[in-house]
């Protein structure tokens, strides 16, 4: 239903636009109902939204990406924006709120120019023209600077402060800077993939810190086996030491009962051939009292076989997972054996310390010190799965912004200021084209302004120094090179195309 006071506007729209008329009309109040739900969440003040499923389910968050992915949206063209920005999230990290507020704004913009009765496609190549001049805009804004650890701890602190609450806030940024320093090594990055995050049950956040290592969410199945080894030697392998499954269903029969306990002596006798290979490799490297041998099977170990192990003071730990073996043949510089005949001193690994520590009612192994330390754990702790799901967005989200940002090796003011500077130099741009095309230029200028007012908005204190990095007080805002590049890009790429669209269609069985 379209009311009386727009019924004027409809009327332009539908006289310049083809088909039946309505798409563009359509598109627009799609994309400004997006701004308008998320709007109050941007920046470090702003509010969390509660979504509620069909059947009940509450879920608390300010993440713009995953508020689009939880919410249900019918119209074709907000589901259209939300799957392009969902899939930018994944290289980008950050900026998704970002992004659906400029865009909102330029459609405002835009929409004023439409009722005029100017062609899309005009508007279209102006902000097109728009993008090529920002392209030269934005490297000449950028801070050259070295990205020292103290800089990449504020640029964590830029990230983290949107997302989580400040007094845990200075904490998850020096081990997010601690966990991504230990993939950049030598000008080289390795695959955020090698830092895994662990959420453990504690009674504050505070607790939670950066372990050089792997943490195993299991520990060892035999009481008497060893809880903390130093100068530990890794033995990884994938080796059945407990009885076979043959891989097809058969059966045995046995017409006796002597022919029966003959065939379990053989099976026991085969496991613990395999067992005292082990234990004589053990011995040969493990001559002084200080060394210690782990274990670390992908398959399983009998109790037998882990009463054998713990006699000679080896950790048997069984049943890794798979990510896990990947990640400890890296990082303790092992080789993981799949038969017996392979077992060697040069196979084996090293860590400084193996301990085994029980925290709440689950046990874990930490392997810490090893060989080679660009990997390890982030153990998040909390009281409730809201605040640890909270936590690990989060981390994650600044993993890929100081990444980026040591890839480009530069930065940009953040806060708003950087938008205030496109924006002055666009408009300067479009006050030398001539045409209707600058007006594209313009609605492109002018919608970057709304970052810097909603900031103010939303921290409730108007005409504050508060955007202004160097009157902060508590640190510096900087912002990503890369990440705002991708939110400018973003945003023209999403505008120029469905401002090209001139019809929506529904066919059946689509509806």
């Amino acid at each position: 239903k379209i009311e009386m006071k727009d019924k004027q506007k409809y009327d332009s729209i539908l006289e310049i636009s083809t088909g039946k008329g309505l798409s563009m009309y359509i598109s627009i109040n799609a994309i400004k109902g997006l701004k308008e739900i998320v709007k109050n969440s941007l920046g470090p003040n702003g509010g969390l939204k509660i979504l509620v499923s069909s059947s009940g389910e509450v879920k608390i968050s300010k993440n713009g990406n995953f508020l689009l992915k939880e919410m249900q949206i019918q119209n074709p063209v907000a589901s259209l924006v939300t799957r392009t920005l969902s899939s930018r999230n994944t290289s980008v990290g950050d900026g998704t709120i970002s992004v659906l507020i400029i865009l909102g704004e330029l459609f405002k913009n835009l929409e004023e120019h439409l009722v005029r009765g100017i062609h899309p496609q005009i508007l279209s190549e102006g902000i097109d023209l728009g993008r090529r001049e920002l392209e030269k805009i934005l490297p000449s804004l950028t801070i050259k600077k070295k990205i020292t650890k103290e800089t990449l701890i504020e640029i964590a602190k830029t990230s983290l402060c949107t997302k989580i609450h400040k007094f845990i806030l200075d904490r998850i940024a020096r081990i997010t800077v601690e966990a991504i320093l230990s993939l950049f090594q030598n000008e080289k990055f390795y695959d955020l993939n090698l830092i895994e995050l662990i959420k453990m049950d504690t009674q504050t956040e505070e607790e939670s810190r950066w372990i050089r290592g792997i943490v195993l969410d299991h520990g060892a199945r035999h009481p008497d086996m060893p809880k903390i080894l130093h100068n530990a030697f890794i033995l990884a392998c994938n080796i059945d030491l407990e009885y076979e499954k043959t891989e097809t269903n058969s059966f045995f029969y046995q017409n006796s009962l002597e022919k029966r306990d003959s065939f379990s002596v053989e099976e026991r006798k085969t496991v613990d051939k395999k067992i005292n290979k082990i234990i004589q490799l053990k011995r040969m490297v493990c001559k002084d009292e200080k060394k210690g041998f782990v274990l670390i099977n992908q398959k399983g170990i009998d109790l037998v076989s882990l009463d054998l192990l713990s006699k000679e003071g080896i950790l048997g730990i069984r049943r890794t997972k798979r990510r896990n073996m990947e990640r400890i043949s890296l990082l303790c510089n092992c080789l993981p054996v799949n038969s017996l005949n392979d077992l060697k001193i040069e196979i084996l690994g090293f860590a400084g310390i193996v301990y085994e520590q029980t925290i709440g009612e689950e046990k874990y192994t930490f392997i810490e010190n090893t060989i080679n330390p660009f990997s390890g754990t982030i153990l998040i702790k909390g009281r409730n799965s809201f605040v640890k799901n909270q936590i690990e967005e989060s981390i994650k989200v600044a993993l890929k912004t100081l990444k980026l940002c040591l890839i480009d090796k530069s930065v940009l003011e953040g806060g708003g200021e950087i938008e205030k500077k496109v924006c002055k130099n666009l408009l300067v741009y479009a006050n030398r084209i001539r045409g209707k095309r600058k007006l594209g230029i313009q609605a492109l200028a002018e919608s970057f302004l709304i970052i810097p007012k909603i900031l103010e908005e939303n921290s409730g204190r108007i005409n504050d120094k508060i955007l202004n990095p160097q009157n902060l007080g508590e640190f510096k805002i900087w912002d990503c090179f890369s990440q705002k590049k991708q939110i400018f890009s973003s945003v023209i790429f999403i505008a120029t195309q469905i401002l090209l669209i001139d019809d929506i269609i529904i066919g059946r069985g689509l509806n």
